[in-house]
């Protein structure tokens, strides 16, 4: 592609993306080295493609932060429609992750990329395709936001305040994008959860064969858990992981909020121990288990009467919610066999005391969610038990009872 454009001297092409090729350069006026992003002229005779081209050029543009790239000049010249905006030396978060990063340097990076995001969202705009090639690095290791190219600004886009078309990388997307729902910027913060997870991983959260399986994952599969000596950033996963935007932080301030309140690693392992069991293993764990079984509980004019019950083991409430996807299956299929002659259900829960009041919460919320309605038409006993086999609480839920 030879390609002149007034101004720049370009010396050699550093890439290619979907949109655009990418080159380095050198501008005249400043004699300082720049990338500059020139479409594809194929897609130059689109005007669709050259608009939003030029989107991202006013986009980026229009937004002064240290962790977003900055754009210095932007323009068209025969044809060819262009912007120039920093060379970046540091290498791609997509390299760095191939090679491993420590987990302070990924919290590191979360907290920067989380001050981007707070940032546009301030000034009204959705990224919408936050990944690991999207985020590049300075030489002084500090990271920058990259390729604005499907952002959207909240102020002005319909697209973003109604339905619009699906638009991302689907093994990033939140749960709303899939669905081409509205978006809001906790959207992106969902977007930027899954790059966490494989910072501290090396490898997304969820997996799929094609777009629709990678859709399924992120709208049904519980949030994945960290390995042990990660596990004091699970709060913060489950946070930008959750399915409801509602339920993620309000913003990236919100999220660099909590990342300063968040546990130590030493804190995290001190508190497990206060709760170790002896008999739990080496490592103080408790192997995860779920076991369903379904019992007579009488007869009446319509036939048998049937009780389920549940034992399930859980080293924490991720764990414990982990169980769920096979729970609620299991579940539903009672019910759709059994119908009227479902009697009542127990539960008996082995776990750590430090997490019972949230396993307590959750099951009495579980009764109201969809597709588990009829939970709450029968009287449910929750029979909660420290590892050791001491009992931690008992109760008994009545049909149609809001009170625990």
């Amino acid at each position: 592609m030879a390609i002149r454009l007034p101004g720049y001297r370009i010396t050699e092409r550093l890439g290619k993306g979907g949109m655009a090729h990418v080159f380095l350069a050198t501008q005249h006026s400043f004699e300082r080295q720049v990338a500059i992003k020139i479409l594809t002229p194929s897609l130059a005779l689109e005007p669709s493609f050259a608009e939003r081209f030029m989107q991202e050029a006013r986009t980026v543009a229009s937004l002064n932060h240290p962790h977003i790239v900055p754009v210095y000049d932007v323009g068209e010249h025969e044809g060819y429609y262009y912007l120039s905006m920093e060379y970046v030396t540091g290498g791609s978060l997509k390299q760095r992750i191939r090679d491993g990063i420590e987990p302070r340097e990924a919290e590191n990076v979360l907290r920067q990329l989380a001050g981007a995001l707070d940032y546009a969202g301030l000034h009204g705009f959705i990224h919408r395709d936050v990944k690991p090639d999207n985020v590049m690095f300075r030489a002084d290791g500090s990271a920058l936001l990259m390729d604005f190219g499907i952002a959207a600004n909240m102020l002005r886009d319909n697209s973003v305040t109604a339905t619009n078309s699906i638009m991302g990388t689907p093994k990033y997307m939140s749960p709303e994008q899939h669905r081409s729902q509205p978006l809001t910027p906790q959207s992106d913060l969902y977007s930027l959860g899954c790059v966490f997870y494989e910072m501290l991983t090396g490898k997304p959260p969820y997996h799929g064969e094609d777009t629709s399986a990678m859709a399924q994952a992120h709208l049904r599969e519980p949030i994945p858990l960290l390995p042990v000596t990660l596990r004091h950033y699970q709060p913060i996963l489950r946070q930008l992981l959750a399915k409801a935007p509602a339920d993620r932080p309000e913003s990236g301030a919100a999220l660099v909020e909590a990342l300063d309140h968040l546990e130590s690693p030493e804190h995290y392992t001190r508190e497990r121990a206060r709760y170790r069991p002896q008999e739990a293993g080496i490592n103080g764990t408790l192997a995860p288990r779920l076991r369903l079984k379904e019992t007579k509980a009488g007869m009446s004019w319509r036939g048998n009467l049937y009780q389920y019950d549940i034992y399930l083991v859980a080293d924490d409430f991720e764990q414990f919610q982990s169980h769920f996807p096979v729970l609620r299956s299991a579940l539903q299929d009672w019910h759709q066999q059994r119908g009227s002659r479902c009697k009542g259900i127990t539960i008996k829960a082995t776990l750590h005391p430090w997490i019972s009041g949230r396993v307590k919460q959750y099951l009495k919320e579980l009764r109201q969610s969809e597709g588990l309605e009829f939970l709450g038409r029968l009287p449910i006993l929750l029979n909660l038990v420290a590892a050791d086999g001491q009992p931690i609480e008992r109760l008994a839920w009545e049909p149609d009872s809001e009170s625990s």
